[in-house]
């Protein structure tokens, strides 16, 4: 059985095709003989690509066959497009949450029996302005500290992540707004 062997033709041949002006009486180019006509490059050509196309997958089946599996994960997750880091930022009378401190955390007793009745607790937090100013403020009690940081929460996306020579992390966090700031780990979420 033998193989149809096509010519191999450049783009000025199948130009000169279609220059050619020959005549079969009713005014239609015919090429001259032994001359391929565009179709069937472009045929031959197509099936080249397949076979090429074939080759190829079949190799690159062997590769990923042989290879080691480990290092094919490896390179797979390396070249995946990384998604942002979100966190969440509480916001609380016009402002971000940037820090707190527990400034009174003190045990109520029942005069008489001594027994633990309840807690009086007070919260400065540090909040960010629209300005950029930090102003703070107190809230009483630990209902009241809890309602400010989850009841109104903000999506932000982290641009950097710093560790300093005692261990602290702080983030790098692009607020909203398009501001960048800087915020201790404890603080976010």
């Amino acid at each position: 059985m033998q193989k149809n062997k096509t010519k191999e033709v450049t783009v000025e041949e199948v130009a000169e095709v279609e220059e050619v002006k020959g005549t079969d009486g009713e005014g239609v180019k015919t090429p001259p003989p032994n001359v391929p006509t565009a179709m069937e490059i472009l045929l031959a050509k197509v099936a080249e690509l397949e076979r090429k196309d074939a080759e190829n997958e079949k190799k690159l089946k062997m590769l990923y066959d042989v290879a080691d599996k480990g290092r094919v994960f490896n390179y797979e997750n390396s070249s995946v497009e990384k998604k942002p880091f979100k966190v969440k930022l509480s916001e609380f009378r016009n402002g971000i949450i940037v820090g707190w401190r527990t400034i009174k955390d003190e045990l109520v007793r029942h005069p008489t029996t001594g027994l633990l009745i309840g807690e009086a607790q007070e919260y400065e937090l540090l909040l960010l302005g629209t300005d950029g100013e930090t102003t703070k403020t107190s809230v009483n009690g630990y209902p009241a500290f809890s309602s400010a940081r989850y009841d109104n929460r903000v999506e932000a996306e982290v641009q950097g992540k710093k560790e300093d020579y005692q261990g602290n992390v702080s983030y790098d966090v692009k607020l909203n707004d398009g501001r960048v700031i800087s915020l201790d780990a404890r603080f976010l979420n």
